[in-house]
């Protein structure tokens, strides 16, 4: 019911607003809207979910935007299709966390060492309408993550 509820809600504020959102900005409200009915799945703000793989040492401190972190990306898009991996070319990232998109900033720094989670990133917190090589426009980016260091 409460899915019906949603998606009813969506439909209505998309007919109101006269700058109504493209088909595909609207499958991606589909998406996030059924994605987070699913168990395990947790929703930090609209557009920005994330389900935990592995749990990493509770006593370590979250990094924040100014650390440099090491970690484990890889990237795939909703149909499964990878258009980046550290993980598949064995080689982890080392990158200051502000150099991310912001959907993998604020997930981050949500994140301990030694976690791996699962996020699903909104295009609004990713490349947008302009898209990147392998990253059609507007597309729901989906990463799992191991941080590994901060630095």
């Amino acid at each position: 019911m409460k899915k019906i509820l949603q998606f009813s809600l969506l439909l209505i504020l998309v007919g109101c607003n006269q700058d109504s959102p493209n088909v595909q900005q609207i499958g991606n409200m589909k998406f996030f809207i059924e994605n987070g009915s699913q168990e395990g799945v947790n929703q930090v703000e609209q557009g920005l979910q994330y389900s935990i793989i592995k749990s990493g040492d509770e006593l370590t401190e979250s990094p924040d935007l100014n650390n440099v972190i090491t970690a484990h990306f890889h990237g795939t898009l909703t149909d499964g299709t990878v258009f980046w991996s550290s993980v598949d070319m064995n080689e982890p990232l080392t990158v200051q966390l502000s150099g991310l998109i912001v959907g993998c900033q604020k997930i981050i720094s949500m994140m301990k060492v030694g976690d791996k989670w699962r996020a699903y990133i909104d295009s609004s917190m990713a490349y947008g309408d302009e898209g990147r090589p392998g990253i059609p426009p507007n597309s729901i980016l989906i990463f799992d993550i191991e941080l590994l260091d901060i630095e």
